[in-house]
């Protein structure tokens, strides 16, 4: 079986530039990225070694994916997912005489929360 050649962005050279001055143990890579149109693009990068550069970059790019993501989501929605989730688990909660549909409600109030503040903090 051949292995198919997927279409994704690769990180093709990694140069080192010089040692942090504000933050001793890190460094300063300049890493080149082949997007998926085939252009290159050069991003800076910052860790202790090239791995930990590069596993800080993929970060902080799939955060940003996610910020993207939620801005998108109207205000009103998570007051409604807000109050629903409230009004579900209590509801279960008190026709079932089961703690458990309340837990399950209060987690999810904490992701809402927490989606939120992703959303408003930037």
């Amino acid at each position: 079986m051949a292995k198919s050649n997927k279409l994704r962005r690769r990180a093709i050279q990694a140069e080192w530039q010089r040692d942090s001055s504000s933050s001793p143990g890190f460094n300063k890579y300049l890493i080149t990225i082949r997007e998926v149109d085939g252009s290159e693009t050069r991003v800076p990068a910052y860790g202790r070694d090239m791995q930990d550069a590069l596993s800080r970059l993929v970060k902080t790019e799939r955060t940003e994916k996610l910020v993207e993501s939620t801005e998108r989501i109207p205000q009103f929605v998570y007051v409604l997912a807000f109050l629903g989730t409230l009004g579900v688990g209590a509801t279960l909660s008190t026709t079932a005489n089961n703690p458990m549909y309340f837990a399950v409600g209060a987690a999810a109030l904490v992701l809402l929360v927490a989606l939120y503040l992703i959303k408003t903090r930037r």
